[in-house]
């Protein structure tokens, strides 16, 4: 995958997460002019709240600044930088503010077009709204297995309303089996929360899932998707023809 993909990708998320932000009670997002962001979604996962950069050049100074902001007090939050290689004064930063914990998340990105294949015999894979907020929950909640409530920030109205943002189920006979989301940010689509409950899985319905965002994503003239994957995750989304274009740098309490 090309750096430039690569880039306007990366800077297609923290478009993605300032949307989603903005969809969100108390939610915020300001971004300084090194290109570091500062994300509060208010949902109860580091991974969407904190101190963003995805310069390719990160700024410690700009991050240290905005770790300080009194908005994360009370938030569980991360420090995120693209790239394995992390600046001694960022790891200084995220340890002061008692982040530790260092992982990596992959992030991967594909050329999209017309054909994503065939739904597994008997799969419906539909678009949801807000009049579906408890399905679409309850299910996602079942695929990531967490608690319900952990959940409810992804399937508010005013996310799966969002004119830019669709979420997806998929029903196998009626029953829920699968979940899907994308947000459209320009010529691109972001895929999160593929989930399939424990019983569900290796069937093919996270595929689908999947797919149904890229379907719709380029009928609408998106042309590229990109998506955080866990490491087992990587084999999954190569196999649909996702290049893993980097990891990122991930520090967590």
């Amino acid at each position: 995958m090309e750096n430039g993909t690569t880039d306007r990708a990366a800077r297609a998320w923290i478009g993605a997460m300032a949307l989603f932000a903005g969809t969100q009670p108390g939610g915020s997002f300001r971004e300084g002019a090194a290109g570091t962001a500062e994300l509060v979604s208010g949902a109860p996962m580091p991974l969407l709240n904190g101190v963003i950069s995805v310069a390719a050049e990160p700024d410690p100074a700009e991050i240290a600044e905005f770790a300080e902001s009194p908005r994360l007090a009370g938030a569980a939050w991360s420090v995120q930088v693209r790239g394995e290689r992390v600046d001694d004064r960022i790891v200084a930063t995220a340890a002061a503010h008692g982040l530790n914990q260092r992982s990596l998340l992959p992030f991967m990105v594909k050329d999209i077009d017309a054909g994503h294949g065939t739904d597994p015999d008997g799969l419906e894979v539909r678009p949801v709204s807000g009049v579906d907020s408890d399905s679409y929950r309850t299910t996602m909640a079942a695929g990531y297995e967490g608690p319900d409530a952990l959940f409810a920030v992804f399937a508010r109205p005013s996310v799966l309303d969002h004119p830019t943002m669709r979420g997806y189920v998929a029903e196998l006979d009626g029953t829920p089996v699968a979940t899907s989301f994308g947000v459209l940010v320009g010529d691109m689509v972001g895929v999160f929360n593929i989930g399939v409950p424990p019983r569900y899985r290796r069937r093919g319905y996270g595929r689908a899932a999947t797919a149904a965002v890229l379907r719709e994503a380029h009928t609408v003239g998106a042309r590229t998707a990109f998506l955080h994957a866990s490491p087992l995750g990587v084999p999954l989304y190569a196999d649909m023809g996702f290049a893993h274009a980097e990891n990122w740098s991930l520090f967590t309490a």
